[in-house]
């Protein structure tokens, strides 16, 4: 990586600017209540497997809510492809189903890019449609904003990005959450006014170029001189890579290692003196 040239930073939210993880098993309670009660015992159940890394569904995967397929591919090129139940289907039929790159999105090929998307796509599986997954996303997001929610600042995260500001470098927030539980989460985070912009709803993975083109208008800077910091390796890290952007993958379950980035590590914490540093010569 060349810190000097970095001029602006782009952040992603959940996942990255705080790590707490105990608001999915609220979400996965939300959909559990929005399935018919003959499934809800099963959802869990593959849910629980699910944190352990034991469910075919898991954190690097994509999901074909349309065939209800599990499949392992990188940059669209399908190289395996599992059953609900992990049955692997032989590669024959591998090719013959996807014959050509597929292209993830929000509407039914799923990038399975951190745990908000596990339990969400296993309710899809057992039946729960596009507006009781979104009922039961809401719902999250509304307990996050209470007071009941509480959240572990990443110690010397504040003070890093003020120092990168103070030195020059542009700050900006870019997540698909929605603004109103966005804000209420950064009040908690004590970054509210830590960003020199903010962009939510950003539709990512599909409308991540598009914002970072808007990025790149709005400040006039070049590619060369982003930096990309997510969690999210297709949403907020490929996208960038691609264009030309510097970037920090944050991969807490280790899956990423042979995925294009200019420095993965494990925690955000890690990612701090980068931060502080950046611009300097």
């Amino acid at each position: 990586m060349d810190l000097s040239r970095v001029q602006l930073i782009v952040y992603d939210l959940d996942g990255t600017l705080y790590e707490d993880t105990h608001h999915f098993d609220y979400y996965a309670n939300e959909l559990k209540k929005r399935l018919p009660e003959d499934v809800q015992a099963k959802f869990q159940a593959e849910y629980e497997a699910a944190q352990q890394d034991q469910h075919p569904l898991r954190i690097g995967r994509t999901y074909d809510a349309n065939r209800d397929l599990i499949l392992v591919q990188l940059k669209g090129d399908v190289k395996q492809v599992f059953h609900w139940d992990g049955t692997e289907l032989p590669a024959e039929q591998v090719k013959s189903l996807y014959p050509e790159p597929v292209t993830v999105n929000l509407e039914d090929m799923f990038s399975i890019g951190d745990m908000w998307w596990v339990p969400g796509c296993m309710a899809r599986h057992y039946g729960l449609n596009d507006a009781g997954t979104s009922e039961a996303f809401l719902a999250t997001r509304e307990f996050m904003m209470g007071p009941d929610f509480h959240m572990n600042r990443i110690p010397g995260l504040v003070e890093a990005i003020a120092e990168s500001r103070a030195g020059g470098v542009k700050q900006v927030l870019v997540t698909n959450s929605p603004e109103v539980d966005s804000t209420k989460i950064l009040e908690k985070l004590g970054l509210l006014d830590s960003f020199d912009l903010k962009v939510f709803s950003a539709r990512k993975p599909s409308g991540t170029k598009a914002v970072f083109a808007r990025i790149h208008e709005q400040f006039d800077l070049p590619y060369a001189q982003f930096l990309s910091i997510g969690d999210n390796w297709v949403n907020e890290i490929l996208p960038a890579f691609e264009l030309g952007c510097q970037s920090v993958y944050i991969d807490p379950h280790g899956i990423g290692k042979d995925w294009e980035c200019d420095k993965r590590i494990s925690s955000m914490e890690q990612a701090l003196t980068l931060i502080a540093t950046a611009g300097r010569p």
